[in-house]
């Protein structure tokens, strides 16, 4: 029984492994495809239990949106799909809340249009966290505030007021 389990994990995992090089192939593609005509601001939304999404904006001289592409879902097999309702907008104007999108593509296209801002400013886009670091971060963030240390003369309310500003 238990080389039977192992042996289907195994296979779980090579099948899983091969689809994932297949969606970065893809994506590879795609990128490279909307890069040999122009500049390209991508924004993605990673989610853990839900779907995620990847946008892509090939963008002309003026900064507008020519084409758009989007791969949202869950699994492997998820593929970029037109994206035209940004179509000949200037990206830095872009309000995802004027799509009917789902909710992590909007939060997908709002990241691109931060990271495109960013680097027209001059900066280098930060990376959204991982589903994983959030929740360690939540966690971080709760532990640390119930047990700062009280400096000498401070009461646990004033801790507590100040933990959330300098963590």
């Amino acid at each position: 029984m238990f080389w039977t389990i192992l042996a289907a994990v195994a296979v779980i995992y090579a099948a899983n492994t091969v689809l994932s090089m297949r969606q970065m192939k893809h994506f590879s593609t795609t990128y490279s495809a909307l890069r040999r005509r122009g500049r390209v601001a991508i924004g993605k939304q990673k989610n853990a239990f839900t779907s995620g999404a990847i946008v892509m904006f090939l963008i002309d001289a003026e900064g507008r949106v020519v084409t758009g592409r989007v791969m949202t879902g869950i699994t492997v097999w998820t593929r970029f799909k037109d994206l035209d309702a940004f179509d000949g907008l200037a990206v830095g104007d872009l309000d995802p809340a004027s799509a009917r999108l789902s909710a992590s593509t909007r939060r997908a296209v709002a990241n691109a249009r931060d990271n495109y801002l960013t680097v027209e400013a001059g900066g280098v886009p930060v990376e959204p966290p991982t589903p994983l670091m959030k929740v360690i971060n939540r966690v971080d963030s709760k532990v640390g505030r119930a047990h700062s240390p009280a400096a000498p003369g401070t009461s646990r309310r004033t801790v507590r007021r100040r933990g959330s500003l300098a963590g």
